[in-house]
């Protein structure tokens, strides 16, 4: 009888931790159909200014959170905000602009974080030119690409600074850097993250005037989706805006490797240019309190300069433009 309880407890004690074990491994091992694709659509082409994205994807943070991801690239021809309603993409990297008057013609995207909470966009001249003040583009030869961020960020600073756009010689930027070099104008717009380090390896000397000194303060690049997106996948929404800033956490605590998993993406980059890029983007992505983080009042500010410009025509709803529910 004795016999027989103990063979009887041993079977059952067998039976538990086979069933145990079956279910623990099912439990570790996801399914296919339990990894989520998504995609990211950038705002440019592939570099330093997208580096937390592709830490994030190379080093397995979205993997971790059941995500595989495709990162896409963005171009001069490229909507990020059409390709994210139109569904080709889920999330997408655009000016913090854009988002605001996307809403105004009723497209429903949402700002989920904020990646560059100043904008780089700056007025750069040749120091030979001693262009140090706003006043001083005066009766000079500015080039500026018309239509973007960096036209609206401009003409906030000579309206804060009580200056007639009349009064300055405007001209359309072409591409490159040759306008500036020959003296075929005196300044231009650009991003001090990257036109700058360009110049310097050509050993040209740069004054800049960032407007971010004068009160102009522009959010840039924001991480985006749709409404239906959040309302129908939160959960993907929230592991996705986590992963990525995680990723943008590692790029600063380890910018070498960084780099070099941006030249993993594109090999034809100069890692000297692209490491002084991202050297001088990390102030303007973790300053200003929490990484990723909106601030109303920001948001409120960016307003009423489109407004006041007559590039926004109506109000939108502010908390519609953003949230800021899926940081923790």
């Amino acid at each position: 009888m004795k016999k027989f309880v103990l063979i009887s407890v041993f079977i059952i004690l067998v039976f538990t931790l086979f069933y145990t074990f079956k279910n623990k491994e099912v439990t570790n091992n996801k399914t296919p159909e339990q990894v989520r694709k998504v995609s990211l659509r950038l705002k440019w082409l592939d570099q330093a200014q997208f580096a937390g994205f592709y830490v994030a994807n190379n080093k397995g943070l979205y993997k971790d959170k059941s995500l595989e991801v495709t990162i896409n690239p963005g171009g001069p021809e490229i909507s990020p905000v059409q390709m994210v309603v139109s569904k080709v993409d889920n999330f997408g990297i655009t000016g913090a602009d854009q988002i605001i008057l996307a809403r105004e013609k009723g497209i429903p995207v949402v700002t989920l974080a904020v990646i560059y909470k100043d904008s780089p966009v700056a007025i750069g001249s040749l120091k030979k030119n001693n262009i140090l003040l706003p006043k001083d583009l005066v009766w000079k030869k500015v080039g500026l690409i018309y239509g973007r961020d960096e036209e609206t960020i401009y003409r906030a600073l000579l309206a804060k600074e009580k200056i007639n756009s009349k009064n300055v010689n405007e001209v359309a930027l072409l591409a490159g850097l040759s306008q500036l070099t020959t003296n075929a104008i005196d300044a231009q717009i650009l991003y001090e993250i990257n036109e700058p380090v360009l110049l310097a390896q050509q050993g040209f000397e740069v004054n800049l005037i960032k407007p971010r000194d004068y009160g102009i303060q522009f959010y840039s690049d924001v991480l985006f989706t749709t409404e239906d997106m959040i309302k129908e996948n939160p959960e993907e929404v929230k592991n996705f805006v986590q992963a990525s800033l995680n990723g943008w956490k590692l790029v600063f605590e380890n910018p070498e490797e960084a780099i070099g998993e941006v030249l993993s993406v594109n090999s034809s980059l100069d890692r000297n240019h692209q490491t002084r890029f991202l050297e001088l983007s990390k102030p303007l992505i973790t300053g200003n309190g929490d990484m990723g983080y909106s601030d109303k009042k920001v948001w409120e500010a960016m307003q009423d300069t489109l407004l006041s410009q007559g590039i926004l025509k109506n109000t939108v709803d502010i908390d519609k433009v953003f949230t800021n529910s899926f940081l923790k």
